[in-house]
C-alpha cells in the first residue's frame, strides 16, 4: 500500500513523530538537543545509505521522517511556551491587541481572536506577540472588527483546567489552536484606538469580504432558519443557527454539513469543474483550467474568512486539481496524504483538531471503502442508481469516522443512511446557488436575483425539513456510548483488515479481523462488567453548586443543591462525560429525606446538613457542624466559619461551589489546621483505599 502511495507512509511516520513528542518525550523529559541530534543523525545515515544503495535506507528514512515530525511539534510547543512565559508573572495593567477574527456570537458572549502586540507595565509599553481569545458581553456597545487595534485595561488569564473526570479540556483545546491566553472584558474597560489597520493584511481583507457576504445573505434570505443554514455552510459560522436546528442536524447524523469542510469545497469544485471541464481537452487549456479552478477555490476561501477548516479543504482540493491536470489522478490516497502532510508541517497540532481528524478520515473512507460498498448493488434505474451511490458514499464516510465520533461525542444517529442522500442532494443545489446569489447581487438584475433567491430558499428549506424527520421515528439516536482509545484503535484495526482482505483478495485478513473483533468484545465486556460491579463516589467541583455523586451499577445517584437539578448546562458540561464513561444509564437526584436509596446508600437529612452513608463511610453535605460524629468528608455549602477554630482529625473538609471570594478565603483560613481539600484543584474521588 505504501509502495503505491509513498506520501501515505510519509504522513503516517510524521504523525508518529508528533505523537511520540506529545505522549512520550514530554513525560520522559527528552531534551530539545536530543531530538535535534536524532534528526541530524537519521538524516546523515539516510543520505549515506541511499548513496551506497543499502536496503536499510528505508528504515533510516522512516526514522528521519519520525524525528522530523517530533521536531516540528517541539518547535511549535516551544513557540507556545515562549508566549506563555512572556506574560506569566508579569506585572502589567493593560494590553494592546489587534483583532484577528470576525465576532463569533455565543449564548452569553461574543468571542474575538486577537494578537496581543504590547503590554503596559511600570516602564511603559513593552512589545509582545501572543494570541488570545477575548469574550465580550452580548449587548456590548462597541464590538471591534477584524483589523481594529484595541487597548484593554486588565490582565490576561489562562483558560481553566478541567475540574472533573472526562470534563472538556478547554485549555488544551485552545492550546492546540495556538491560543494561550483568554480574557472576559466588560464595557468601559477597552477602547478601539485604530480601525482596519493595514497590518492585518489578506486575512482582514478576507474577513471583510466574509462580512459582505453575510450581509448579502441576510438581505436576500428572509427565512431565519434558511439564513442560519446558508451562513453556516458557506461562511463556517453557526452563530445564527437555532438550538433546535443544530439538534436536528446532530440527531440525523448530518451535523458535519454545518461546518465548512472538504465536502463543501468539493461540491464547489465539482460545479466549477463541470463548467470549465471543456478546457482540459487541449494541453494549454489544462493549465488555464488549473489556474481558474484554483483561483475560484481561493476566492471561496476568502469569502468564508479563511478559517482553518476552509484552508485545509481548499488545499486538499487544489492538490487534487493539480494531480488531475498532471495526470496523477489515480493515486487519490497519495494526493490526500500530500495535503495532510503540508498542513501538519506548518501546524503539527492540527492532528489533535477534531475537524481535521473527521475530514481526513471521511475522505480516506470514501477513497478506500466507497467502491467495495457501491459494488454490492448495481441499480439500472438512474434515480435508484444515484440514490444508491449517495448512500454508499455516506456509508463509506460514516464507517471511517464512527469510532472517532463515538470517542468524542458518545452518540450514533440511527437514520443517517436514510437522511444523507436527501441532504447531499439538496446541498449540491444549495451551495452553488448561494455562491451564484453573491455574484448576482453585484449585477443588480432584479428578476435574476429573485430567481436565485427562490432556489436558495427552497433548497435550504428542504434541507432543514429533511433533517427533522428522524425525530419522528423511534430510536433515532443511540446515546451514552463510550469508547476508550484502545477500543478506537481496535475498531480501526478491524476495518482496515477487512478492507485489506478485499483489496488483496485474501481470506487470511478476515481471520485476523475476526481475532481483533473477539479481542474488542472481550475487552469491552470485561471493562463494562468491572464497572457495573464496582461502585464509585465523587465529590465534584462545580462552580456555584455542591454536588456529590455515587454510582451503583448503571445508576448515578446525585446529591446536590436544588439549583443544580435545573441547571442542565452544568451537568452536561461538568459531569455528563464522566457518567457516560462509567456506564451510567440512569441518573437519580436525591431529594427525599431519611430514606434508604440502595442497600449500600442511606440518606439522613437533619439540621441543615445531609449525611450520606456509603461503603462504611459518611459524607456530610451542608453547613459546618461539630465533627464528634465519624464524618469522613464534609462538603460545606453554606454559612460562615465559627469564631473558634480547632484541629479535627479524620475528617476531610471541602468548600462547595456556592462559597466563593472572601467567604472562601475565610473558610480556608479557619480550616488551615485541618485536612482541607480545595475543589478548585479538581474533583475528589472517594475510592476503596480511602477506607
Amino acid at each position: 500500500m505504501f509502495a503505491k502511495s509513498p506520501f501515505l507512509g510519509f504522513v503516517v511516520f510524521f504523525i508518529t513523530g508528533i505523537l511520540l513528542d506529545t505522549y512520550l518525550f514530554v513525560y520522559t523529559d527528552v531534551s530539545y538537543l536530543f531530538v535535534v541530534s536524532f534528526l541530524i543523525l537519521s538524516m546523515v545515515l539516510s543520505l549515506w545509505l541511499y548513496r551506497v544503495q543499502s536496503p536499510d535506507y528505508s528504515i533510516c528514512l522512516s526514522l528521519f521522517i519520525i524525528s522530523t515530525g517530533a521536531m516540528a511539534h517541539v518547535l511549535q510547543v516551544h513557540q507556545l511556551n515562549s508566549s506563555l512565559h512572556s506574560l506569566s508573572g508579569k506585572d502589567y495593567t493593560a494590553y494592546q491587541a489587534q483583532v484577528q477574527s470576525l465576532p463569533e456570537k455565543r449564548t452569553k458572549s461574543i468571542r474575538l481572536e486577537v494578537l496581543v502586540q504590547a503590554v503596559k507595565d511600570q516602564n511603559g509599553w513593552q512589545k509582545l506577540n501572543s494570541r488570545a481569545l477575548l469574550s465580550l458581553n452580548t449587548d456590548a456597545d462597541i464590538v471591534p472588527k477584524p483589523g481594529d487595534l484595541i487597548v484593554v485595561s486588565g490582565k490576561l488569564e489562562r483558560a481553566g483546567l478541567p475540574l472533573n473526570p472526562d470534563e472538556f479540556d478547554y485549555r488544551s483545546y485552545l492550546w492546540n489552536k495556538g491560543i494561550v491566553w483568554t480574557d472576559y472584558i466588560q464595557d468601559g474597560s477597552y477602547q478601539v484606538i485604530s480601525e482596519n489597520t493595514p497590518a492585518a493584511g489578506l486575512k482582514a481583507w478576507s474577513m471583510r469580504l466574509s462580512e459582505w457576504a453575510d450581509h448579502t445573505f441576510r438581505e436576500n434570505i428572509k427565512d431565519d432558519k434558511s439564513y442560519g443554514l446558508v451562513k453556516a455552510m458557506l461562511l463556517g459560522r453557526r452563530d445564527d443557527l437555532r438550538s433546535d436546528q443544530v439538534d436536528d442536524y446532530t440527531t440525523s447524523g448530518t451535523v458535519h454539513i454545518l461546518s465548512v469542510s472538504g465536502m463543501h469545497v468539493a461540491i464547489i469544485f465539482l460545479v466549477i469543474s463541470a463548467c470549465l471541464g471543456w478546457m482540459k481537452r487541449w494541453n494549454t487549456g489544462r493549465y488555464v483550467y488549473l489556474f481558474l479552478v484554483s483561483s475560484l477555490l481561493c476566492f471561496y476561501a476568502l469569502v468564508t474568512g479563511m478559517p482553518p477548516s476552509v484552508q485545509r479543504a481548499t488545499l486538499m482540493c487544489i492538490v487534487f486539481v493539480m494531480a488531475e491536470v498532471f495526470r496523477r489522478k489515480q493515486a487519490s490516497i497519495n494526493t490526500l496524504s500530500i495535503s495532510a502532510l503540508l498542513i501538519l508541517i506548518f501546524d503539527p497540532n492540527a492532528i489533535f483538531d477534531v475537524g481535521f481528524q473527521l475530514s481526513y478520515l471521511a475522505m480516506t473512507g470514501i477513497f478506500l471503502l466507497y467502491q467495495p460498498i457501491e459494488q454490492f448493488r448495481k441499480p439500472t434505474n438512474p434515480i435508484l442508481k444515484y440514490t444508491w451511490q449517495i448512500t454508499a458514499l455516506s456509508l463509506a464516510a460514516q464507517l471511517a469516522t464512527f469510532p472517532v465520533s463515538l470517542y468524542y461525542f458518545h452518540q450514533f444517529p440511527s437514520y443517517f443512511w436514510l437522511i444523507n442522500p436527501f441532504v447531499i442532494g439538496f446541498t449540491n443545489l444549495l451551495l452553488p446557488a448561494a455562491m451564484v446569489l453573491l455574484v448576482f447581487s453585484l449585477l443588480n438584475v432584479s428578476w435574476m436575483q429573485a430567481a436565485v433567491n427562490w432556489i436558495v430558499d427552497i433548497s435550504a428549506y428542504l434541507t432543514n425539513v429533511s433533517v427533522s424527520v428522524p425525530k419522528l421515528l423511534p430510536g433515532y439516536l443511540i446515546d451514552n456510548l463510550y469508547l476508550d482509545k484502545f477500543e478506537v484503535v481496535l475498531l480501526y484495526g478491524c476495518i482496515f483488515l477487512v478492507w485489506l482482505s478485499y483489496d488483496r483478495q485474501q481470506e487470511i485478513w478476515l481471520k485476523y479481523s475476526a481475532v481483533l473483533t473477539c479481542l474488542f468484545v472481550f475487552y469491552a465486556v470485561s471493562i463494562s462488567v468491572q464497572k457495573y460491579y464496582t461502585s464509585t463516589a465523587m465529590i465534584h467541583s462545580v462552580p456555584r453548586h455542591s454536588v456529590i455523586s455515587i454510582r451503583e451499577g448503571n445508576r448515578l445517584y446525585i446529591s446536590c443543591d436544588s439549583a443544580f437539578i435545573s441547571d442542565t448546562n452544568a451537568y452536561d458540561f461538568r459531569i455528563k462525560n464522566f457518567a457516560i464513561r462509567e456506564g451510567v444509564l440512569e441518573k437519580v437526584f436525591i431529594t427525599e429525606k431519611s430514606v434508604p436509596i440502595s442497600p449500600n446508600i442511606k440518606i439522613t437529612d437533619t439540621s441543615g446538613i445531609r449525611l450520606i452513608s456509603w461503603n462504611n463511610r459518611i459524607i456530610g453535605q451542608g453547613r459546618y457542624i461539630s465533627t464528634s460524629l465519624p464524618i469522613n468528608y464534609l462538603l460545606i455549602s453554606s454559612g460562615l466559619p465559627p469564631t473558634i477554630s480547632g484541629s479535627v482529625r479524620n475528617t476531610i473538609f471541602l468548600a462547595g461551589g456556592e462559597i466563593r471570594g472572601k467567604r472562601l478565603e475565610k473558610w480556608k483560613k479557619h480550616l488551615f489546621e485541618n485536612n482541607f481539600y480545595d475543589l478548585s484543584d479538581g474533583a475528589l474521588a472517594i475510592t476503596e483505599r480511602d477506607k
